[in-house]
């Protein structure tokens, strides 16, 4: 890891602006102090240390995400409540009792929303 590259200010505000202060992700809102910067391809799997290979990211995501690549991260996501079902009692409680209502449905990250809504034709999202 040392052979990444150190992001300049302006750097880090171009890919702030990407998903317009929010996590690619999640959408979740991002103070820009809070962003954390995500190889889409991470590093060890042959991703560029390079502008076009950054998303802004929450903590959260950035986290959990860790050095998956994307299809790989969204399969796990995708397979959360069969994974609470299989290894969370308190879970399979709430879903008895009807507290808890489980969801099977397709992720779809942030920046691939708004690349659907994107009518500018200025952005470029991975």
């Amino acid at each position: 890891m040392s052979d990444r590259r150190r992001l300049t200010p302006t750097d880090r505000r171009s890919v702030y602006n990407l998903t317009g202060g929010r996590c690619a992700y999640c959408g979740q809102e991002l103070a820009f102090r809070d962003m954390q910067v995500d190889h889409v391809v991470p590093l060890h799997l042959g991703g560029a240390d390079e502008a076009f290979n950054m998303f802004p990211a929450c903590r959260s995501c950035n986290h959990y995400k860790r050095g998956m690549e994307l299809e790989r991260w969204r399969a796990q996501l995708e397979a959360i409540p069969a994974t609470l079902a299989r290894d969370c009692y308190t879970y399979r409680q709430g879903v008895r009792f009807g507290l808890v209502k489980p969801v099977s449905q397709k992720v779809e990250f942030y920046f691939e929303k708004i690349s659907k809504t994107d009518t500018t034709g200025c952005a470029e999202v991975i």
